[in-house]
């Protein structure tokens, strides 16, 4: 498993718009301030021409064209890191244009989630190269900071290598009025746990787009989970919109198609649009494994987003209801 290079002062970073573009003026109002901030802490940003676009449907450009100006960013020797715009819902069209290849030529850290779940699993599944589950550009963009933005960046920088679950979290999106909006996290946040310790090879996305995969030509993960069988395997997972019978149909196949061989826990972040009890869903797909297992943790569309590296191994602990990631392989440079 290849760790790409920390991000170190002068560096580019890289943004581009593999599914939707982030097309609101407010939206550009966001990107701008992010742009500042991160300029002041030495990286410059690159916007690639389909960032703020919008041809219809939550697609930012053609899917060649969303196809090519990724390829780009990864060719690109000067960028080190590549932040997504957008989620979305149709970032799963690039791939019949797509070559990622080259992220094994030059590792760069690629970061996103929701719709982005695609590019990060082909990056780490595919090319064994480390990839970052957690907010999307526009998270830099917010004033003041929330400490998980702050911490992410610390991650990406190598000054971090462990990261516990915050006090409250996020309900919902947040109506934008000036465009910097921070989280609004007002919910007592409890990771749904045993106390447990458990430990290693991330992997994981949202639900919505890894069942996309199952069965597809892009599926490697069966092989992924035997490549990295000595280190036991540690899934992550969270959902955008379902409900109780469709995340057991999605768990089931999933298990049907061997990706969970070798695992030794799952990690379940708050899903957004649910009917039903996730934790009964969860189980009665898949509690006959017999392995640890987290429910509401600080992963996917409810903020805060803790960092979930993609191909890092890492021991996750829950104590008391709070969470911890302690990474074991990205030896930090303080």
């Amino acid at each position: 498993m290849i760790r790409p290079a920390f991000l170190r002062k002068g560096d580019l970073i890289g943004v581009t718009a593999p599914s939707a573009g982030a097309s609101e003026p407010l939206d550009r109002v966001r990107f701008l301030h992010a742009q500042e901030m991160l300029a002041e802490r030495g990286y410059a940003t690159l916007f690639s021409p389909n960032t703020f676009t919008d041809i219809g449907d939550e697609r930012s450009s053609p899917a060649d064209q969303r196809a090519k100006e990724l390829e780009l960013l990864i060719a690109d020797r000067d960028i080190r890191y590549i932040v997504s715009a957008s989620g979305g819902e149709h970032l799963n069209e690039i791939f019949e244009h797509l070559d990622m290849s080259g992220i094994a030529d030059d590792p760069k850290w690629i970061q996103g989630y929701s719709d982005n779940t695609d590019i990060l699993i082909a990056a780490t599944v595919n090319h064994d190269v480390m990839s970052i589950y957690c907010g999307n550009y526009g998270d830099y963009g917010m004033e003041p900071l929330h400490p998980s933005v702050v911490q992410n960046l610390e991650f990406v920088e190598g000054k971090r290598s462990e990261q516990t679950s915050f006090d409250s979290h996020a309900e919902g999106f947040v109506d934008r009025v000036t465009g910097l909006e921070p989280f609004e996290c007002t919910a007592p946040t409890v990771w749904i746990s045993d106390d447990v310790s458990f430990s290693g090879r991330l992997i994981g996305g949202c639900t919505d787009k890894l069942r996309e995969i199952v069965g597809s030509d892009r599926d490697r993960m069966r092989d992924f989970a035997e490549r990295y069988r000595e280190d036991g395997i540690v899934w992550f997972m969270e959902t955008y919109v379902s409900d109780s019978g469709g995340i057991a149909a999605d768990l089931n196949s999933m298990k049907d198609a061997g990706w969970f061989e070798h695992v030794s826990g799952f990690v379940f972040g708050r899903p957004l649009f649910f009917e039903g009890d996730y934790r009964d869903a969860v189980l009665s797909a898949i509690g006959d494994l017999n392995v640890p297992m987290v429910i509401d943790a600080d992963v996917g569309h409810k903020a805060p987003r803790m960092t979930f590296i993609n191909g890092a191994t890492a021991e996750v602990t829950v104590k008391g209801g709070r969470g911890m990631i302690r990474y074991l392989d990205l030896e930090t440079e303080q």
